[in-house]
């Protein structure tokens, strides 16, 4: 009763604090990008040959054997008659098979028996283990202590668990040594298990986020098609009564495509850069309206390389211009793009003559356009319209990641 009480007190205790140890395994997870991502941008370096993984793990154990030795060179410990051979052998033998033992529960013992509720063999396997290591621990004594003729069969009838010589063994060190192997096993089972969760959580979160990345290459790839099935209509009307401008219209969307093949393939481009995508394509949509069309493009900048998702504002420029021509009025189309600290700010103003949509339409644009905000800016954006005297009005507040 009192280990059920536990683990459900344990259960408990997990479940109330559930999003701040999230929090900490996915700010642990971030941590660890970071340090993999800032080792991919370093400079190769002269030495760039593949290591074996056993490497790291060999200087480590080497590490680990040679820090008491560190110890026992003191000249003070030396000199000191209680540090000798039997002590050093002592020390390490059963350190050595303790390490043994947890490597073969970690690696072997705990998934194939505990994880799949084989209990009495994994008890029956330690056990084995602790008689092998005593066994061990007792030839390494007779090693040191043997006189002259004495060889393998005085070691297996007079020596091996024998107490009768040098005091080298008895049963306080098999239940002490047991006592040990069972804290070894209990933290190789717990190990076990916080690997298995860390790594579910790390795999779970990758697959999600492969899969955001997966819609929103979608989603993007959409954007530049949709944009130019658009730009061609313009152009296509063009023909008809200006086949000059037309000429002068394929001309700058030829330059506009090239600037985004090579600009747009990044996950964030310098907002200088983007706004210079949305300003061409502003001059691609004035090739089709009169002069009388009032088309105007503010922008201040506080740093021209912050950086920005690429043509995330479009569809707000495309929208304001699409949906403000009045063939009987005054048309207009304001946008402004403030750049302030960590946050920008795209907003558009335009006389609210909304076109018609058409049956075959599928209005692609803010369908990405929310999408795209949801998978880039999530949390971080504010998107709101309304309409003031006959004028849309739209505003979009984005937000870097960097704030700090």
């Amino acid at each position: 009763m009192t280990i059920k009480r536990t683990a459900k007190a344990v259960t408990k205790l997990l479940e109330s604090n559930r999003e701040t140890l999230e929090g900490m395994q996915e700010a642990s997870f971030l941590r660890s990008e970071k340090i993999i991502n800032d080792l991919l941008r370093e400079e190769k370096k002269s030495f760039n040959y593949p290591i074996p993984p056993f490497v790291p793990l060999l200087l480590i154990w080497i590490f680990i054997l040679l820090f008491p030795l560190a110890t026992f060179l003191d000249p003070s410990v030396i000199t000191s008659p209680k540090i000798n051979a039997r002590g050093v052998v002592g020390f390490y033998v059963p350190f050595c098979t303790t390490t043994l033992i947890f490597f073969l529960n970690q690696k072997f013992l705990v998934p194939s028996c505990v994880f799949k509720k084989h209990y009495i063999p994994f008890v029956i396997h330690n056990a084995i283990l602790v008689i092998g290591a005593i066994f061990v621990r007792e030839v390494a004594f007779f090693l040191l202590e043997r006189n002259p003729g004495e060889g393998i069969a005085y070691f297996f009838t007079s020596y091996c668990f024998s107490n009768m010589k040098g005091g080298h063994f008895s049963f306080i060190t098999v239940i002490l040594f047991s006592i040990l192997v069972g804290f070894v096993c209990g933290i190789s089972i717990l190990y076990n298990i916080v690997l298995r969760h860390t790594l579910r959580a790390f795999l779970q979160r990758e697959q999600k986020s492969m899969a955001l990345q997966y819609e929103l290459d979608f989603l993007k790839n959409q954007l530049s098609p949709h944009f130019l099935f658009n730009t061609l209509n313009n152009i296509s009307a063009l023909i008809q009564f200006d086949p000059k401008r037309a000429e002068e219209a394929m001309a700058k969307l030829s330059k506009l495509l090239r600037v985004m093949l090579y600009q747009t393939s990044d996950s964030t481009i310098p907002i200088k850069e983007d706004i210079d995508i949305l300003k061409k394509y502003a001059d691609l949509e004035k090739l089709r309206l009169d002069s009388s069309y009032d088309l105007q493009f503010n922008v201040d900048l506080e740093n021209e390389d912050f950086q920005i998702v690429p043509l995330i504002a479009m569809p707000l420029v495309e929208n304001a211009i699409k949906h403000s021509v009045n063939p009987n009025g005054k048309s207009f189309a304001h946008i402004s793009i403030e750049q302030k600290g960590c946050g920008v700010q795209i907003h558009t103003e335009n006389s609210n003559f909304p076109r018609k949509k058409k049956s075959n339409e599928g209005g692609l644009g803010l369908a990405t356009f929310t999408k795209r905000l949801d998978l880039t800016y999530q949390g971080r954006y504010e998107y709101k319209t309304e309409v003031v005297d006959n004028v849309y009005k739209a505003t979009l507040i984005l937000v870097s990641e960097k704030t700090t």
